[in-house]
Parts: C-alpha cells; structure tokens; sequence
C-alpha cells in the first residue's frame, strides 16, 4: 500500500544514501507505484520482484536481503542502494526502459 503522503513519504528514506535522489524517487514510482508490497509474480527463472525497488528473489538466496525485508521500505531502499552500488541504475528494467523518466520532477 502506498503511505499516506504517496511516494514523498519515502524521501527521508532515499535521501539517507548517497545517490541522486530524484532519479531514485522516479526508478522507485516506475517499479512499484511507490507500493512497499507490490509483488511481480514469477519470472522465466522462477525468480520474483518484491517492494519499492521490486528487489528480485534471488537477492534473499545471497543474503543481501530477508523475504520480509523486501517489503519493509527501509529494508528494501537499503537493499537497492547496495545493487545500485554494484551495478548503478542498470539493474532495473524501469531505467533501462525508459519508464522512469516520466517521473522526474514529479
């Protein structure tokens, strides 16, 4: 569900890590809505999208993240920092799209 106060609730949250943050906040709304418990089913590798980012399964095989903790927006905003960290904003389907932009400066 998407908090009171819609996508801005999370800035606090974004802002505590060191990248751009208005690309963070559009990557963010692109994936899930701004929706912590949005789930993206099954993909071709059994793996799955869950929360903010839509952190992918195979993060919590790797010990980056527990199940829980894709859909709690702390946990996964920490997450998606440290794949940022590794891979930049490639990582998501959302900046590799495009479907971000549509968000910036909103």
């Amino acid at each position: 569900m998407t908090p009171i106060g819609g996508c801005e609730s999370y800035r606090p949250l974004i802002n505590q890590y060191n990248w751009n943050t208005t690309v963070a906040m559009a990557v963010m709304q692109a994936e899930s809505g701004c929706r912590a418990d949005a789930f993206n089913g099954s993909n071709y590798d059994g793996s799955n999208e869950a929360g903010l980012f839509q952190i992918n399964s195979i993060h919590v095989q790797y010990g980056l993240i527990s199940e829980q903790g894709r859909l709690d927006a702390a946990q996964n905003i920490k997450a998606a920092y440290a794949i940022y960290s590794g891979r930049g904003w490639n990582a998501w389907s959302a900046f590799n799209n495009g479907r971000y932009a549509q968000f910036l400066g909103v």
